[in-house]
Parts: C-alpha cells; structure tokens; sequence
C-alpha cells in the first residue's frame, strides 16, 4: 500500500490555530500527476473601495504530484477575512501562493473565485498556472 509522508506537518493534528498565510503540501506516493480539486463557500475578504464584506465560493483545482494539507489551506484562506483587496487580486494572490507552495510538483493550477452577488453584479474571476 503506498503512503504519503506527512511527517513534518505543522497543522494537521495541532489544536486550534490563527489564520497563516503559510500553505503545507503533502508529497503524494505517486509516480504520476493526480487531478485534485477543493472547494468552500467560506472566502472572505473586504472590499478595498467600501470596506464591505465580499463574501466568495472558492475552487482550487490542481495537477500536481503533491497536495494541499486540507487545515493549513483553511488557515490560509482564512487570513484573509480583514485584508481589502479586490476579487482580481485575490484570486492571483492564491494561484501564485499554492504554485510556490507546491513548486515542482506542480503541473497546473486553477483558482476560481465567485463573488456574491452584491450591488446586482455577479463576479467570476480564474487564474491559472500552467506550470509544466
């Protein structure tokens, strides 16, 4: 049976934690590149013009030889619930965290991020990272 290393993990398994801008990756125990896919309704951010709260559905799809310790990507996307920055920002700023996060084993990575709808406009913002 293969078995990924986690070992040197900082947040899986710890006690509750503040908000990191820090992304852990687990190496996979594969000789190929997986498809994976994450997805949360939770993204939070304020708007930089308003200071209104800009609520998102956030999907990060990544082919990659390794992947995205689950805590320490909600910690991450966590971080961002005081910060002002536009939906366009946000999204790039999460493609390049998780493409330097994972460096090598990364393949290609897409963030996209849906903006609630707020002042009658539906957002739909995509960055990708084709990286190999």
């Amino acid at each position: 049976m293969r078995q990924s290393d986690t070992s040197g993990l900082r947040a899986l398994g710890a006690g509750p934690l503040s908000p990191a801008r820090e992304l852990e990756i687990i190496p996979l125990d594969t000789p190929a590149a997986v498809e994976i896919s994450f997805g949360t309704s939770e993204l939070l951010a304020l708007c930089p013009v308003t200071g209104q709260r800009d609520y998102y559905d956030a999907q990060i799809l990544l082919r990659s030889t390794a992947t995205l310790e689950s805590k320490s990507l909600k910690l991450y996307l966590a971080s961002f619930d005081a910060e002002q920055i536009l939906a366009e920002d946000l999204t790039n700023t999460i493609a390049d965290d998780v493409t330097e996060a994972l460096g090598d084993h990364a393949l290609a990575v897409e963030i996209r991020l849906h903006q609630h709808v707020r002042g009658g406009l539906d957002i739909t913002v995509t960055a990708r990272r084709p990286t190999g």
